[in-house]
């Protein structure tokens, strides 16, 4: 779905498109809530372990 952009006002994406970019949006934001919920847990345990 990369290669679809916004360009022409005058037609609208089909629901399909449209599925398929949110589809994607949502893997991604998961994919980086993932990523900064482990970073922020090691830092925790990381800090926990220098008391």
């Amino acid at each position: 779905m990369n290669d679809y952009r916004f360009i022409n006002i005058n037609q609208e994406p089909t629901e399909e498109q449209l599925a398929q970019l949110m589809r994607e949006v949502a893997e991604e934001a998961k994919e980086r809530w993932e990523k900064t919920r482990a970073a922020y847990f090691a830092e925790i345990k990381q800090m926990a372990q220098a008391l």
